[in-house]
């Protein structure tokens, strides 16, 4: 008498999301066939039966034939089968070709459900997939189509999510911004969903793919995309810790408290001029116009610069608004609002310019003569170290990455960089800018979701 085959599907990857079913019969298993991408430690529910690593590598299609030969060869040998699969066996799996080959054959098979990553992985890391006058409506898809060719999903519901997505990213983005998702829809990739190594990264789909390379992500990843990823970045009665020069701590938690959050704003530093006769010697030649690039320098060269008579260049809105709130009658703000914004406008304008930087400052505002014009003198950060490791906030903003380097230095001559970093990670990563994600992501800090433009007022009150 022919044995018997189980379909079993193990969940999203962290073992104590089996169900009990499939953990009964992977016990009772003679012999267990398994994918790639499996958590080991889920065979050790399996420990008298023998493990077959079974798994494909992209590009392995063909290897499905002898995958159903060994199932039902092994079937034929009277054996209790377990075919082990990732998820759900029959949702974006080809356990529905294995059903039917097996069952042409006359061989006994059971279908186990497991968790699909499709409905799961989302719950997880607190997004529903659907909710009352957000979505009503959901779309399960995959980013490849058959033969490794291109999705031909159209007209997807309000929330999407897409499996099988990393390697055709743009494509899927194309796709689904063809259909009812504009392009500054949210979406958010998944990445090792409810594994140790699991990744979350949240931007809108215009720049999702350039996200999704810059942070390196890798399968096993899902994208969920549509309005209920807004849940994500939703501060309401949750803790927001910031890291800030003292002079800019006040407004910072008073943004963050207009957004709804509860503000831990730490300050950890302040600026100061780092030489009278140099800024006076710049001052006093003739310039088109003077670039700033934060509110802080702005705020520290008060006493220095007569702002009614000049022209600014500003970074970005905040700091135009602060110009503009100390007189500054023409303030020009580029497109991109980003160094690499202001040295195109740079270009385009070909002003004679002065560029007001940070001693944290690692490179030269190209277009510009550039003056080291403050420095920031940091205040003792102990108790500010220990109150974050002792209650690690919900969300955690990072504004630069010259604010990030002295907390991590500082960390470090305490003994307590690895920590630091181990307990940034457990926080949802809020990041300013580009450069800031850069020098983050270099020492082991994983953002979570990158404003697009540098502006904390359009995420806390307008966004």
């Amino acid at each position: 008498m022919p044995g018997k085959v189980y379909l079993v599907g193990c969940g999203p990857g962290a073992p104590d999301l089996l169900t009990v079913r499939a953990v009964n019969v992977m016990k009772d298993a003679d012999v267990i066939l398994y994918d790639r991408l499996l958590d080991e430690r889920i065979l050790n529910n399996a420990e008298k039966a023998e493990k077959i690593n079974v798994g494909k590598k992209p590009g392995e299609a063909d290897k499905q034939e002898w995958i159903n030969d060994l199932l039902y060869s092994k079937a034929e040998e009277e054996k209790t089968v377990v075919r082990l699969k990732n998820g759900n066996p029959v949702i974006f799996a080809r356990g529905g070709e294995e059903l039917k080959y097996l069952q042409e054959r006359g061989v006994d098979v059971e279908i186990v459900p497991g968790l699909s990553s499709a409905t799961s992985l989302a719950p997880l890391v607190g997004l529903p997939l659907t909710k009352r006058d957000v979505s009503s409506s959901l779309s399960i898809l995959t980013g490849v189509g058959k033969g490794g060719k291109n999705p031909s999903w159209e007209n997807v519901c309000e929330t999407a999510v897409v499996l099988m997505t990393v390697s055709n990213l743009p494509k899927v983005v194309e796709k689904l911004t063809e259909s009812k998702m504009g392009p500054d829809t949210l979406g958010v990739l998944i990445s090792s969903g409810s594994a140790h190594e699991e990744r979350v990264l949240v931007s809108q789909l215009f720049r999702i793919a350039d996200m999704s390379e810059f942070a390196g992500i890798e399968p096993p990843s899902i994208l969920v995309a549509g309005d209920v990823v807004r849940e994500l970045l939703n501060v309401r009665g949750r803790s927001v810790a910031a890291f800030r020069p003292v002079r800019r701590r006040e407004r910072t938690e008073e943004i963050i408290r207009k957004g709804g959050g509860e503000p831990r704003v730490y300050g950890i530093c302040e600026p100061n001029i780092t030489s009278k006769d140099d800024l006076i010697d710049a001052l006093a030649k003739n310039w088109n116009a003077l670039v700033f690039m934060s509110p802080t320098s702005v705020e520290t060269l008060e006493g220095f610069i007569d702002f009614s008579k000049i022209k600014a260049v500003a970074v970005g809105n905040t700091t135009a608004q602060t110009l503009k709130e100390r007189g500054v009658k023409e303030v020009v703000v580029p497109e991109k609002k980003s160094a690499e914004g202001v040295q195109n406008l740079l270009k385009e304008k070909n002003w004679k310019v002065l560029a007001f930087r940070s001693a944290l400052s690692d490179q030269d505002l190209k277009g510009a003569e550039n003056i080291v014009s403050y420095k920031f003198e940091t205040v003792d950060i102990t108790e500010t170290l220990d109150d974050y490791l002792e209650d690690i906030p919900d969300f955690t903003l990072l504004t630069s990455a010259g604010m990030l380097k002295v907390l991590l230095e500082k960390a470090g001559e305490e003994g307590k960089k690895s920590k630091f970093v181990e307990s940034l990670n457990e926080s949802f990563i809020l990041s300013l800018g580009r450069k800031c994600s850069t020098f983050a992501e270099s020492q082991g800090v994983k953002i979570n979701y990158e404003f697009p433009e540098p502006n904390l007022e359009s995420f806390f009150v307008g966004g």
